[in-house]
């Protein structure tokens, strides 16, 4: 047998392993709203903020969870779950559902569809991409109190995140993810019966090993502003203080994406419910933004029993200067690993 035989044999005896997230990733749309089956854990995250023509605010989530359960899995055999909250701020009310269901009995997953588009489904729960990308939401659970979800979504401009897509959390080697987003999809439709309209974010994400051992878990936002879109997350390190990986992007309306880094933003906690911090001061002077991000409402809890996974999600008010203007906007907030270290592990799911 030759050397390359040889070499070759080995290779097919090796157990397959999860690709990492490494520098110099050549994206391909429509074809990366697709799922990265080669990955360990991928999510498409949907938030989103309405109002009815009388000015009632509504805020939402529906985000699609796939995770691998072995390196070689194929997308049939993962674990898809699902998380779709609905918030009205009226009402005071925060109404929570989650599910969990594997592919092999086609209660979850992708199904692929004419002209480079797919549905992304966990049983009636969907989200609709076309070749620009998602264009509707479907969602509804209950009958007291009902949630109910039904959006058509027009694409914005699609953002890459960190440098040119691949978002680094940690030192190490793969210790990042690949990472875009959708900042700003005019969505319209109902929620709970009333008929909306706003602005709603998605998040895509793809990785097998984003945090180190020595992160905490971290605070995110997507925030709707008049001259633009931002993106911010802290890294918090176990023990206190914020990794030097955290980072941002901006999308100016019209313009560019600008990449920020750990120093061009501070985030200041104001006020917690129940541990979490649920409201910020955010200052970035690069963008001439001073401003405070508010819960519209304090319980916006996730919690799912099922994995074993909590965090706060929930919608957000802003209100500051940005380059000495007064500004108004709206968004959402993320709050992982307080408590206790946020992680998803493939060994929790087996």
């Amino acid at each position: 047998m030759s050397f390359a035989r040889c070499l070759l044999a080995l290779f097919l005896l090796l157990p397959p392993s999860f690709r990492l997230a490494l520098p110099g990733y050549h994206w391909q749309f429509p074809r990366d709203d697709y799922a990265h089956a080669h990955f360990a854990n991928e999510w498409w995250y949907f938030t989103g903020n309405l109002h009815t023509a009388q000015g009632r605010a509504f805020g939402f989530e529906l985000t699609f969870f796939r995770i691998s359960p072995f390196p070689g899995a194929t997308l049939r055999q993962d674990l898809y779950f699902t998380h779709f909250a609905i918030t009205d701020v009226a009402a005071k009310r925060f109404l929570l559902d989650t599910r969990a269901r594997r592919g092999d009995w086609s209660q979850a997953g992708l199904t692929p569809l004419a002209a480079s588009g797919f549905t992304l489904f966990n049983e009636n729960w969907r989200a609709r991409f076309g070749a620009s990308g998602p264009v509707r939401l479907r969602a509804a659970w209950g009958v007291q109190p009902r949630m109910a979800l039904d959006l058509r979504l027009v694409p914005g401009p699609r953002m890459l995140n960190g440098v040119h897509g691949w978002s680094q959390k940690g030192s190490a080697s793969g210790q990042a993810s690949y990472y875009y987003s959708f900042p700003h999809l005019r969505a319209s439709g109902t929620i709970n019966g009333h008929a909306v309209s706003g602005l709603a974010w998605m998040d895509h994400e793809f990785a097998s090993n984003q945090l180190s051992p020595h992160q905490q878990g971290w605070d995110w936002m997507g925030l709707h502003l008049p001259a633009g879109d931002l993106m911010l997350f802290n890294l918090r390190r176990v023990g206190g203080g914020r990794d030097p990986h955290s980072a941002g992007t901006w999308l100016p309306r019209g313009g560019r994406p600008l990449a920020l880094g750990a120093g061009d933003f501070t985030l200041t906690p104001l006020h917690a419910w129940h541990g979490y911090p649920v409201a910020w001061r955010i200052a970035a002077p690069k963008l001439g933004l001073q401003a405070t991000v508010t819960a519209r409402l304090d319980d916006q809890l996730v919690h799912d029993p099922v994995i074993g996974v909590t965090y706060w999600e929930g919608a957000v008010a802003v209100h500051g200067r940005q380059q000495g203007r007064a500004i108004a906007g709206e968004g959402y907030l993320e709050l992982t690993g307080y408590g206790r270290r946020f992680t998803l592990l493939q060994s929790s799911i087996r």
